[in-house]
C-alpha cells in the first residue's frame, strides 16, 4: 500500500512541512529586502512631513513626491535589494533540493520511494519554487497593505509592479534552473558551486575574449559591447532591469530613457525552460552510483575540460600581453592551457597525480587554440578585407550609431568609398607619424548588420567625403542632438532644459531657460536655420539640452550650437533669455600663449609655449577666435561631425587666451574657422624652423634645446 505522503498529490505538501527553513528563508529574507526598507522610507517621509509643515512650508510637496518615488521604486522594480534576494533563494533552493543526489545514502534512500523519477523531480523543482514565490508575494502583500494603510497610496503603481513581478520571476527561475542543471551534473555540491559560476559567468568571458582577440589581430574590429556581455549574466544584467525595461548602464535600475527588455526576458524565459527540460532528462538517466564524484556524467568531462582550458589558455595570453607584450601572448595561451588542464583534471580526480594524466587531451586542445589564433592573426576568414555587396546596402553610419542610419545614395556611396579606402591601409600605416582620422562604419545588409574600424589618413579626399556626409540635411536630422529631442510632450514630469553658454562665459552658464514655450521657439527655429546654414561660421552660443523629470533632476541630452547666420535663433535667445553673444576682446584678455608641436632628435613629440603680451598681437590672435573650451570644440573631427570645418593647423598650435572673470582668471583654448587662422603672428612668434604645416622642425638642434 502507498503511503499517502509518498503520492503524487501529497509529496508536495510533504516535501513543504519538511522544508520548513525555506518558507524561514524567503521571509526573513523579503522581510529585510522589501518590507522593512519600504516602512522605514514611509516612516522617515512621515516625519519629514511633519518637521517641514513647521518649518519648511514650501518643501512639503517636493520633498514628499521624492518619497512617492523611492515607496514606487520600493515595491516595483528598482529594489536591488529583492533582487539580491532573489538570486540567494534561486541558488539556495536550486542547491538544497537537488543536493540528496550527493550523498550515497540519501540517493538510495529517495530513489527507492514508490514514485517515478519524472514525479520526484517536479516536487523537488516545484518545492524551491513554491519557497520563493510564496514569501515573496506574502511580503508584497503586506506592504502594499502598509503603503496604504500609512497614506502613501499614490506611489502604488499596479502596471510598474505587476511588470516587476514578471522580472523578477523570469530570471528567478532562469538563474534556479542553471543551478539545479549544474546540481544534477554533478556528484560534489562544492563542485556544483564552482559549475555555476562558470555556467553563469563564462558567457560574458566568451564575449570579452573573443573580443580581445578580435582587437589584437583586426584592424577593423570595433571596441566590445559590454552591453551585450552583461546581458550574458543574467544575475548581473537583473539589476539593470526596472520591470520590462532596462536602463543604459549596470547598476542604474531607473533612468530617464529606458529601452523595452521584453526581448531579452523572453529570451531568458525560453532558455530557462530549456535548461529545465534537460535537467528533467539529465535527473532520469542520472545513475544513483555517480553520488560522490565530480561530475555524474562521464561524457560530459572532455567537452567541459576543453571549453576551460580554451578560455583561461586565451585569458592568460592576452592578460601577458597586455603585462609584457606580444611575445608573452605566446607564453600565456602555453601557460594558461596547461595550468588548467591541471586543475580540471585534479578535480575529475580528487587527486594531485592526476596532473599528468591525459597527455594527449592538452596536445590536441594546444594544437586547436594555437591553430584558431593563427587564423585570425593571418586573417584566413578575411575580416579585415570584407566589404558589403555595393547593392545589397540598405543604410550605413558614419559614427557606427545604431540610430544613426543614413539610406540616402550619395551617403550610401560616401560611406562605402570610406570602406573601400580604409580595407587598403595596412597595419604599419596605423603606427606611422602623422594625422589620421578615425572612422566607425556601419552597414545594413541583407540579413545582416556589420561594424567597421578604420583608420585613414586625415587627407583632402577623406575629409571631404565625411564633409559630404556630415552635412547633409539627412545626417543632421538623424545625428544631431537638436534634432532628437521631442519638443511638443513636454509637460511637469516630462520637460526641457536650455543652458546657454557663451564666449565669455566659459566654463559658467550665462543662462538657463527652463519655460516650456520658449524652449520650443528656440528650438524650432534652430532646426530650420541649421538646415539652411551656407556658411562655415563657427558657434557663437552653445546650447545644453537636458531633460528634466519631476524631481528636477536633469539629464544631458546633448549640445546644439548657434551661429552669426542664424539671426532668427539669436533673436528669440535675447528676447527670452537676454544673453547676447559677443565677440572675445583685448578688454578681456592681457595675455595668451602659444604651444607649438615639435619633435626633438630623438622623433619624440616635445611642446614649447611662448607668452603674447602685445595687444596688437592678443587683438589679431582674438579676431575671428571662440572659445573652445565654451563651444566644447576640442577636435577638428569632433567638429566636423556638428558641422564646423576647424583649421587643421590648430593640431601643431595651441592658442590659449587667459581670460578675466569677475576677481578671477580661466584659461581658454581658441579655436579657428578653416580658412581664418592667424598665420602672421602664429609664424611671427613660432621657434626657427618651425613649419606650421606639419608640426616639425628642421633643426634637431633647435628641437632638442626646446625639449631640454
Amino acid at each position: 500500500m502507498t503511503s499517502k505522503s509518498f503520492s503524487s498529490k501529497g509529496l508536495l505538501g510533504d516535501s513543504l512541512r519538511r522544508n520548513l527553513w525555506g518558507f524561514v528563508l524567503g521571509g526573513v529574507g523579503f522581510f529585510f529586502s522589501l518590507l522593512l526598507p519600504v516602512l522605514m522610507t514611509m516612516q522617515h517621509a512621515l516625519e519629514m512631513r511633519a518637521e517641514q509643515l513647521q518649518h519648511f512650508p514650501d518643501l512639503v510637496d517636493q520633498d514628499w513626491q521624492a518619497a512617492l518615488t523611492s515607496v514606487s521604486l520600493l515595491l516595483g522594480g528598482g529594489n536591488p535589494f529583492v533582487k539580491m534576494m532573489f538570486i540567494v533563494m534561486a541558488i539556495v533552493c536550486g542547491i538544497a533540493m537537488f543536493a540528496y543526489l550527493h550523498a550515497r545514502q540519501k540517493v538510495d534512500f529517495y530513489h527507492s520511494l514508490p514514485i517515478s523519477r519524472t514525479q520526484l523531480f517536479v516536487n523537488n523543482y516545484l518545492t524551491g519554487v513554491f519557497f520563493t514565490v510564496s514569501t515573496y508575494a506574502v511580503m508584497l502583500a503586506v506592504a502594499l497593505a502598509c503603503t496604504f494603510a500609512m497614506g502613501f497610496g499614490a506611489a502604488v503603481d499596479w502596471s510598474a509592479i505587476g511588470s516587476a513581478v514578471v522580472s523578477h520571476l523570469i530570471v528567478f527561475l532562469l538563474l534556479y534552473a542553471l543551478t539545479v542543471l549544474t546540481t544534477v551534473v554533478c556528484g560534489n555540491t562544492v563542485i556544483s558551486l564552482l559549475l555555476l559560476a562558470w555556467v553563469m559567468l563564462s558567457p560574458m568571458l566568451v564575449y570579452v575574449l573573443y573580443s580581445g582577440l578580435c582587437s589584437k589581430f583586426y584592424q577593423s574590429y570595433t571596441v566590445a559591447n559590454m552591453e551585450i556581455a552583461l546581458r550574458l549574466v543574467p544575475m548581473v544584467q537583473f539589476f539593470s532591469l526596472n520591470g520590462l525595461q532596462y536602463g543604459d548602464a549596470v547598476l542604474r535600475p531607473i533612468s530617464m530613457e529606458q529601452n523595452s527588455a521584453l526581448g531579452l526576458l523572453l529570451v531568458y524565459l525560453a532558455v530557462a525552460v530549456a535548461v529545465t527540460v534537460l535537467s528533467w532528462y539529465l535527473f532520469r538517466i542520472r545513475k544513483s552510483e555517480r553520488a560522490g564524484v565530480a561530475l555524474a556524467f562521464t561524457p560530459a568531462k572532455l567537452p567541459i575540460k576543453v571549453y576551460m582550458c580554451l578560455l583561461m589558455g586565451v585569458a592568460f595570453g592576452l592578460g601577458f600581453s597586455m603585462i609584457a607584450g606580444d611575445f608573452w601572448f605566446w607564453v600565456g595561451l602555453v601557460l594558461g592551457t596547461i595550468l588548467f588542464h591541471w586543475i580540471v583534471e585534479m578535480i575529475y580526480a580528487f587527486d594531485f597525480h592526476a596532473i599528468f594524466a591525459k597527455p594527449v587531451h592538452l596536445a590536441a586542445i594546444l594544437v586547436v587554440l594555437f591553430a584558431g589564433v593563427l587564423c585570425m592573426k593571418f586573417d584566413v576568414t578575411g575580416y579585415d578585407s570584407w566589404l558589403p555587396d555595393r547593392n545589397s546596402i540598405q543604410a550605413v553610419s558614419i559614427s557606427g550609431s545604431a540610430e544613426e542610419k543614413l539610406t540616402k545614395a550619395d551617403n550610401i556611396a560616401a560611406v562605402y568609398q570610406l570602406a573601400e579606402m580604409g580595407t587598403q591601409v595596412n597595419r604599419d600605416a596605423l603606427r606611422n607619424e602623422g594625422n589620421y582620422r578615425s572612422l566607425v562604419l556601419q552597414f545594413w545588409t541583407d540579413g545582416r548588420i556589420a561594424t567597421r574600424y578604420y583608420m585613414l589618413p586625415d587627407n583632402d579626399e577623406v575629409s571631404a567625403l565625411c564633409n559630404q556626409v556630415y552635412f547633409s540635411e539627412e545626417y543632421k536630422r538623424v545625428a544631431l542632438p537638436l534634432f532628437q529631442v521631442d519638443l511638443e510632450q513636454q509637460n511637469a514630469e516630462n520637460r526641457l532644459s536650455l543652458d546657454v553658454y557663451t564666449n565669455e562665459s566659459g566654463y559658467e552658464v550665462a543662462s538657463t531657460v527652463n519655460d516650456g514655450d520658449s524652449i520650443r521657439q528656440i528650438l524650432t527655429a534652430l532646426q530650420e536655420e541649421s538646415l539652411a546654414r551656407t556658411e562655415n561660421d563657427l558657434p557663437v552660443l552653445r546650447l545644453e539640452i537636458y531633460h528634466v523629470d519631476i524631481n528636477g533632476v536633469k539629464e544631458w541630452k546633448g549640445d546644439a550650437y548657434v551661429t552669426a547666420e542664424d539671426q532668427e535663433t539669436l533673436a528669440l535667445i535675447e528676447k527670452l533669455s537676454g544673453v547676447k553673444p559677443m565677440p572675445l576682446s583685448t578688454d578681456e584678455v592681457e595675455l595668451m600663449e602659444l604651444q607649438y608641436r615639435m619633435q626633438d632628435a630623438n622623433g619624440d613629440t616635445v611642446w614649447q609655449s611662448v607668452e603674447v603680451t602685445d595687444p596688437v598681437d592678443i587683438a589679431a590672435l582674438l579676431k575671428n577666435a571662440v572659445n573652445r573650451d565654451a563651444m566644447s570644440l576640442y577636435g577638428t573631427n569632433e567638429a566636423a561631425i556638428n558641422g564646423f570645418l576647424l583649421d587643421e593647423r590648430m593640431d601643431s598650435v595651441h592658442v590659449s587666451a587667459c581670460m578675466k572673470q569677475g576677481d578671477g582668471e580661466n584659461w581658454y583654448g581658441l579655436a579657428y574657422a578653416a580658412g581664418e587662422w592667424p598665420e602672421d603672428v602664429v609664424e611671427k612668434y613660432g621657434p626657427d624652423g618651425f613649419d606650421a604645416a606639419d608640426g616639425d622642425v628642421a633643426s634637431s638642434a633647435m628641437a632638442t634645446e626646446a625639449a631640454g
